[in-house]
């Protein structure tokens, strides 16, 4: 089954420190795949002239209208910016969608798979051919796993968490090859479910074990 990105975009506002101030800063929240970031819009309405359940200002007087107007443009060229992402086949991440929208040069997102290459590459001269042959049966399960699971080609590292593990767990113990090798036993589950915790590093990245 394929997975798809859930995307969403809500505007808010940010209320001022000062509580006798009515004035507040509207801001655009974007949602990615649970995970959300912010962007002021730079503009300001009054608390009493703002609708939270529609997210945008309410009344007729020019400067509501032209704000409205505005807050529109901005979601509209957010949406631009997700969809620009997704038909580059880029990793579509909250931090991508708003380095986009602002024109800003996207960090390259660290994935498992970019991490198992990494990993394999240092590991190839210092282990023996049949412990790097563990390396390559632990990428093409993951591979298989992630295709099956998420209808991607890899998954980033802050997608990582504690059911990624046990599922991934469970896909080795049912997993049943379709051509000539044979089904994977508990001790080659080990192995390869070995292999994947020491690719992982679980507790050097943010929300792996969460």
């Amino acid at each position: 089954m394929k997975s798809k990105n859930t995307f969403g975009i809500q505007f808010v506002l940010r209320l001022p420190k000062n509580k006798k101030d009515e004035m507040a800063t509207v801001y655009a929240r974007i949602t990615v795949n649970g995970r959300r970031t912010e962007i002021s819009l730079k503009s300001k309405v009054s608390i009493n002239n703002w609708d939270e359940v529609k997210g945008r200002a309410k009344g007729k007087r020019q400067e509501i209208v032209k704000l409205n107007s505005h807050m529109e443009q901005v979601r509209s060229l957010i949406f631009d910016c997700y969809h620009q992402l997704v038909q580059q086949n880029k990793t579509v991440t909250i931090e991508a969608v708003k380095s986009v929208y602002l024109g800003e040069d996207i960090e390259e997102t660290m994935t498992l798979l970019k991490l198992v290459e990494y990993h394999k590459q240092v590991a190839v001269s210092k282990l023996a051919p049949g412990t790097m042959k563990n390396y390559y049966t632990t990428e093409t399960y993951i591979q298989k796993f992630i295709k099956q699971k998420y209808g991607k080609k890899d998954i980033p590292l802050d997608e990582l968490n504690y059911r990624f593990i046990l599922d991934f767990e469970n896909f080795l113990n049912d997993y049943k090859p379709k051509d000539h090798h044979k089904p994977i036993n508990n001790n080659g589950g080990d192995e390869t479910y070995g292999t994947f915790a020491e690719d992982g590093q679980f507790g050097c990245y943010d929300g792996l074990a969460g």
